[in-house]
């Protein structure tokens, strides 16, 4: 695969070589996180690569790697810096326009959204909930039907329900395939961040349990409390 990846890529013209680049980078276009967006598309191009090109070759990986665990909630202070190293080390040291237009285009991403790779790594969030390692599932109560359909999909039966009983997901065991919200014809599979509305801790009767308004109510609900400084 290498031999042939190392052929194919001497061959190509530099417009090629860019032109690749840009559409493996467009693959990600609808992706609405940047941790992961980088996470796919260095995991495409590290897999493309020719290999004979040292710099191409590991920097491409180790930027694959990082990005991994920032999504997976393993990231480190210091590691933005290093992607951007990485980054300005492909577009410098690269023998060819391969790791030089991955550099560019990892070195963009950082740069735009820095902020949301500094709360994958400090705050462990993830604000578009793409990061598996940083969101739940939940069964909506009040679009729950109790079809049972999401229990006899889940793979890890981690699904409590029967019919016309409002389903609940046990969390310990949820993997987050998301093969339930798929097949759940009333969208009653949500994801869910750092907030969990409140849901039944078993399953009851559709339609018996009434969600109580978050803070109690009043003109305070739905206002988030400020920090102290």
């Amino acid at each position: 695969m290498a031999l042939m990846q190392r052929k194919l890529w001497k061959q190509a013209s530099l417009e090629e070589i860019k032109n690749f680049i840009i559409e493996e980078y467009k693959k990600q276009s609808e992706n609405p996180c940047p941790v992961d967006k980088m996470r796919v598309f260095t995991d495409s191009t590290r897999r493309t690569s020719c290999g004979e090109c040292v710099i191409c070759r590991e920097g491409i990986l180790q930027l694959n790697v990082i990005t991994e665990a920032i999504s997976q909630g393993k990231g480190r202070d210091g590691d933005i810096e290093i992607l951007t190293e990485i980054s300005d080390d492909l577009i410098l040291g690269s023998c060819c326009s391969y790791g030089k237009e991955v550099g560019k285009i990892t070195k963009k991403i950082i740069e735009e959204s820095k902020e949301e790779f500094e709360k994958h790594i400090k705050r462990k969030r993830c604000d578009a909930l793409v990061c598996k390692k940083f969101f739940s599932y939940y069964v909506s109560p009040e679009k729950c039907s109790g079809c049972n359909k999401c229990v006899e999909e889940c793979p890890q039966k981690a699904i409590a329900g029967d019919n016309n009983l409002i389903h609940v997901i046990n969390l310990d065991i949820c993997d987050r395939c998301g093969k339930c919200t798929v097949i759940c014809e009333n969208a009653a599979i949500q994801k869910a961040g750092t907030v969990v509305p409140k849901l039944p801790q078993e399953p009851v009767p559709v339609g018996s349990f009434k969600a109580e308004p978050q803070n109690g109510g009043g003109l305070m609900a739905g206002r988030r409390r400020r920090r102290r400084s």
